[in-house]
């Protein structure tokens, strides 16, 4: 009689309880990609807060000279794909291989040309992707892309003995990649583009106003800051 009684329990729980995974699944059907979007918070957040950095630079590509800056940068962000950003540099330019071949004997010409001091910028900071990206296998970096563009004003010197300087007006725009290492620290590089608007007076064979390229590769370290 026990035994008939063990029986009929087992066989009483068994149509009453089912497997539990069974009633947890959901079948949603195919998503679309609109429907995808990012749901996990961003580790590395910049909207409300400040961002401060400090950078080393060379100007390589102009043919008379060769300018190695420094410069640091203060950003706010407003939202996180949305910023505006402070740049101050200042840097020296010197003679290129290029001048100096031709201030030399045979040719014995001095090119009017004018070497970088100094600028001051203020740039509108678009970052409109973050990602992950995976090294080797072993460890996952945290980055995204931003583009600028602002204006300021530029100060160059000539290069030629009298150093007749110039300020002038500059319009720039660059891309660049900030990698996040850790404790809101991020590694910073930077291709820019910075247009001058400007004005020489040297000799009179080169009176007038010119538009001259300062092209800058930038890398630096970036310090996020709280709101």
């Amino acid at each position: 009689m026990k035994n008939n009684l063990s029986t009929a329990a087992a066989l009483l729980l068994g149509s009453v309880c089912t497997p539990a995974f069974a009633q947890n699944t959901v079948d949603v059907g195919v998503i679309n990609n609109k429907d995808v979007t990012v749901v996990q918070k961003l580790l590395y957040p910049k909207a409300g807060g400040q961002e401060y950095g400090a950078h080393l630079a060379v100007m390589p590509f102009d043919a008379y000279t060769i300018t190695p800056a420094a410069a640091i940068t203060v950003a706010h962000h407003f939202r996180e794909d949305m910023g505006v950003e402070a740049v101050i540099m200042g840097g020296y330019g010197m003679k290129s291989s290029t001048y100096k071949e031709l201030e030399a004997p045979p040719y014995g010409v001095a090119p009017d040309a004018y070497g970088f001091l100094g600028s001051a910028m203020v740039d509108f900071q678009w970052s409109p992707i973050y990602a992950k990206m995976n090294v080797a296998g072993r460890r996952i970096f945290h980055h995204d892309v931003f583009f600028t563009a602002g204006t300021g004003m530029t100060m160059e010197q000539a290069i030629q003995p009298d150093s007749t300087t110039t300020t002038s007006p500059t319009f720039g725009a660059s891309v660049g990649l900030r990698v996040f290492t850790g404790k809101n620290y991020a590694f910073r590089i930077q291709l820019r583009d910075d247009l001058l608007i400007q004005k020489r007076t040297k000799t009179a064979d080169t009176q007038g106003t010119f538009l001259k390229q300062n092209v800058s590769l930038v890398i630096g370290m970036s310090k996020l800051g709280g709101k």
